[in-house]
């Protein structure tokens, strides 16, 4: 017989899981804003162009990160989802294998 909080054990760490992977996309997205804001100011501190590169770092930056959490938030499973559905879908239309349609 299980305890009183193994059965909640499994949903838990989907939970934290999940928790986990959304966080980790969140801190890529503002580590790679700050990255390419600081090279931008660094930029700019350099060329005497304050605040241009600065700001058009914070923009790249962002563009990236928001890039980078698209692809593995949306782009990836749903290739992933169509992908698993073109193999069940040719599962079902061939015969298995040394079978003949006898």
């Amino acid at each position: 017989m299980r305890g009183h909080g193994e059965g909640q054990r499994g949903s838990d760490e989907t939970t934290l899981v999940s928790v986990a992977r959304y966080s980790g996309h969140g801190l890529t997205l503002a580590l790679a804003m700050g990255f390419f804001l600081f090279l931008g100011w660094i930029a700019d501190g350099r060329l005497g162009t304050t605040p241009l590169l600065t700001v058009l770092g914070a923009l790249v930056g962002a563009g990236a990160g928001f890039y980078h959490m698209l692809q593995h938030i949306v782009l990836r499973p749903r290739a992933r989802e169509e992908e698993r559905r073109g193999q069940e879908e040719g599962d079902e239309r061939d015969p298995p294998p040394g079978r003949s349609g006898r």
